[in-house]
């Protein structure tokens, strides 16, 4: 982009023109920047207006000109004028405005004016501005609003402002605060200055919550000048709407100036000069070259001197009693080291204080004190964690309760060293000794102390000297760690005691495991066992005890599965003079259901269970309540048997109820699908038998059954005809 296009294409402005001098730059930003800051206009023949007074209001009115012309100006300076001329706006074509040296409150229909491009109002009176102030003049380039008494500009008056505004100038005036959406410009691709300097402006805000987005564009931004305002406190970017601080890279070619204001260097001030080293080397701005006032280590300290130095360690924010620092301590909160420092050393306490800073990573100083014990309501384990290190050395400790060391298990640094401690508790063993201090200890061991030579660090490890603990013998004090058992006064165990042990534990170990595996294989170890009961076992069964010999449960359905019962199995059994018990065949009409089954089932000898994959939901509640009745005569009596036949070749894991799916896992169940066609032959072979010559079955129960197995036989090929017929209809529908 060349200088002789910059307004064309950033402004769409033909009659605005850079000067050759701006083409010595390379970087198209460097280029810009001179343009906008030397614009050059071209110059219009223009006309100007007098200003006048009416005679009844006493309001100043533009005095209607006796030629017109394209563009006019006003320049009315040294009037006293208080208000704007009523009739602004009545006049198109007034380019330039210059009202200075007078007594004009506000500005607020000035937005009439559309193509105005100056607007001088230097010492004036004005108070405040409006965010639509300057709305729709989108040819306004200059703007000079100094030495007034404007103490609030209405956020958003820059932020969404399509326009040229170059030059903003509020230097001089009463501003206390400044809004972020006033500072920043998204729709303009660029402008010169927009000076704020010399106000009483103390913060930045952000009122309407802006918030900078990946795709949020700030063109080629300007100069914003801040110099000598009242700021001390250094800004939270995130706060500002730059949550993530590297979005505020996109300000690149933004140049602020806060040189001049008292800055106090602290903890507020340490997140941008951390990350300001980032950009340092790439970066020149005036921004980087504010200086510290406060603290008076760090006066007159600019920003790349503290950096270079290395020293942000000492950007501290210090906290007082408010903040919950214990009297006559010194509390700070130090970014750079990632902690909060509660010093209260050599301060003469004689206990702990019931209050701490709401702080994270807190190093606790409390050495060289009287502190002579810590309760178990001590604000050390109220506080634990949240403390990172803490220090308790050369006080009057003696004892210390157990649930401290748990408390502290997770503290990095521990120094309780120089104290009166005799005794050390085996809680003492959940803290790394790396992490505890005790110093030099003098102790009256006993065998129960033998731990202690097993927590220790070796004599090579860099930690050895954190803890030294010696022991009374033979009037010598001697390291524990060179102390035998039986210097401490131990009794071995007999090595028929250490076998004993030995043998208890293998035992336990093995009924263990032994349980477990009993718990998960319960089922299939109980059907092993009924059925080598079975096998050894030689009395008969005794006939007057059952009703049934075979009570049948499947799904009801299943029309193929019913017509193979009826037509099949089930006269194959009664042949055999088995007595059969088949629901959907046999159960009595009105009869509650779940009282039948508990009843028939209670008479039945053998259970034979049909699995299939689909049931609907009112069947599979009444097969469910089968297996389960079921399930419980085969436990109680041990002349049952149960028989399975897998209709739909389910697996073990398929099935809901593990009792049934342990007959799967053994491999204990008939196959239907298998090639042998023998199925009735196996499931009467499974059966548990009456011997035959202790009845005989009646002819008239044989005609009944038949006849009834005719009739469901006929009830299930005529419904298997009506679903062929509805599925012929449905699939000729569909050729249609």
């Amino acid at each position: 982009m060349s200088s002789s296009e910059v307004f064309q294409l950033l402004f769409n402005r033909s009659d605005w023109h850079c000067p050759v001098t701006c083409d010595s730059y390379i970087e198209e930003s460097a280029i810009a920047s001179c343009c906008v800051c030397n614009v050059e206009v071209k110059e219009k023949t223009m006309s100007t207006l007098n200003i006048v007074y009416d005679e009844v209001s006493e309001e100043a009115i533009i005095n209607e000109p006796n030629v017109s012309h394209e563009f006019y100006k006003i320049q009315h300076k040294f009037d006293g004028v208080q208000k704007l001329p009523i009739n602004l706006c009545n006049f198109t074509g007034i380019v330039e405005i210059d009202f200075s040296f007078n007594e004009i409150g506000n500005i607020d229909i000035i937005s009439c004016v559309k193509g105005l491009e100056i607007l001088s109002m230097y010492r004036n009176k004005i108070k405040y501005l409006k965010n639509d102030t300057f709305f729709g003049m989108n040819f306004l380039r200059y703007v000079d609003l100094s030495h007034n008494i404007l103490k609030y500009i209405e956020p958003g008056l820059f932020m969404n402002m399509d326009g040229s505004l170059l030059w903003f100038d509020a230097s001089y005036n009463l501003l206390t605060s400044m809004d972020v959406t006033n500072i920043l410009r998204t729709k303009q691709p660029g402008f010169c200055r927009a000076d704020f300097s010399f106000n009483q402006i103390s913060k930045l805000t952000n009122e309407l919550r802006w918030e900078c987005k990946e795709d949020t564009q700030f063109g080629n931004g300007g100069l914003v000048d801040f110099f000598g305002n009242s700021f001390s406190d250094f800004f939270d970017f995130s706060e500002l709407g730059f949550k993530n601080f590297f979005l505020f890279g996109k300000l690149l070619y933004y140049t602020f100036d806060f040189r001049g204001n008292k800055w106090t260097c602290d903890c507020r001030f340490y997140p941008f000069a951390l990350k300001a080293t980032l950009f340092a080397e790439k970066l020149d701005r005036d921004i980087y070259y504010l200086k510290c006032h406060s603290p008076s280590e760090l006066k007159n300290v600019s920003l790349p001197e503290l950096m270079k130095s290395k020293t942000l360690d000492l950007l501290i924010c210090n906290l007082s009693i408010a903040d919950r620092c214990p009297p006559n301590c010194r509390c700070f909160y130090q970014p750079a080291k990632t902690r909060t420092v509660v010093n209260c050393s050599r301060t003469g306490k004689t206990k702990l204080p019931s209050a701490l800073p709401f702080k994270t990573d807190l190093e606790v100083d409390f050495s060289n004190n009287q502190i002579s014990r810590i309760d178990n309501e001590s604000v050390i384990l109220s506080y634990s964690h949240t403390i990172t290190s803490i220090d308790l050395s050369y006080n009057k400790l003696e004892n210390l309760p157990d649930e401290l060391y748990y408390k502290l298990r997770n503290i990095e640094k521990i120094n309780f060293s120089g104290n009166r401690m005799k005794k050390i508790p085996r809680a003492l063993q959940v803290l790394k000794p790396c992490h505890i201090y005790l110093g030099l200890i003098v102790l009256e061991c006993k065998c129960e102390d033998n731990w202690i030579q097993n927590w220790l660090p070796s004599s090579h490890s860099k930690c050895y000297n954190n803890t030294r603990m010696f022991c009374y013998n033979k009037n010598e004090l001697v390291n524990i760690l060179s102390m035998t058992n039986a210097d401490l006064g131990c009794k071995f165990y007999s090595e028929y005691i250490l076998w004993l042990t030995i043998s208890l534990a293998v035992i336990v170990f093995i009924l263990a495991v032994s349980s477990t595996i009993i718990f998960y294989f319960r089922f299939e170890i109980f059907i092993m066992s009924r059925k080598l009961m079975k096998y050894l076992q030689t009395s008969e069964v005794r006939l007057e005890l059952y009703t049934y010999d075979v009570y049948i449960s499947c799904s009801e359905d299943d029309a193929n599965l019913r017509r193979w019962l009826t037509s099949t199995l089930v006269p194959f059994l009664e042949n055999e003079n088995l007595r059969v018990f088949l629901p959907f065949r046999d159960s009595e009409f009105g009869h509650p259901r779940e009282e039948e089954i508990i009843e028939t089932m209670t008479k039945s000898l053998n259970f034979v269970i049909i699995l299939s994959e689909h049931y609907d939901d009112y069947s599979e509640t009444w097969i469910e309540k089968e297996w389960k009745y079921a399930w419980f005569n085969y436990k109680s009596d041990s002349q049952r048997e149960i028989v399975i036949i897998n209709y739909d070749m389910l697996e073990y894991k398929d099935i809901a109820k593990k009792y049934l799916g342990a007959f799967l896992k053994l491999h204990s169940f008939i196959d239907f699908s298998n090639h042998t066609k023998r199925i009735n032959e196996e499931v009467y072979n499974s059966l548990q038998h009456v011997h035959k010559t202790v009845r005989k079955k009646s002819n008239k129960s044989n005609y009944h059954n038949s006849f009834k197995n005719n009739v469901i036989e006929l009830e299930t090929i005529m419904e298997s005809n009506i679903k062929l017929k509805h599925h012929d209809k449905n699939c000729s529908s569909s050729e249609l």
